[in-house]
């Protein structure tokens, strides 16, 4: 049986105008488009470290919310539970504010 140069194209185009019909080609969808439709649910970068707040920033947040001195900063806890340990000082008194490192919620003040 001889196949002709015409039969090939034919057959050739009748596949691609059926094959997605049936599921054979998957559409294909740039990446940017991809990017561009989840923009809505993006989470802020992580630094390698796991944190979105710096120490600086965390230092910032106290003192936004309670005056005093800086005595000392640490990082504590684990996982999600990750925060800043802030030491301060005003007036004699010294208390302790934490700073989630995550999500930059201030609390303590104690």
């Amino acid at each position: 049986m001889k196949v002709s140069g015409v039969t090939i194209v034919a057959a050739l185009l009748l596949a691609t105008l059926f094959a997605p019909a049936y599921g054979q080609v998957a559409p294909q969808v740039e990446q940017n488009q991809l990017d561009r439709a989840n923009q809505s649910q993006r989470v802020p970068p992580q630094s390698p470290t796991g944190l979105r707040i710096s120490d600086q920033q965390a230092v910032n947040l106290a003192r936004e919310r309670f005056q005093g001195n800086i005595l000392r900063i640490s990082l504590v806890g684990e996982g999600a539970n990750r925060r800043y340990q802030i030491r301060m000082e005003n007036e004699g008194k010294v208390f302790t504010v934490f700073v989630h490192a995550t999500s930059g919620r201030v609390s303590g003040g104690n």
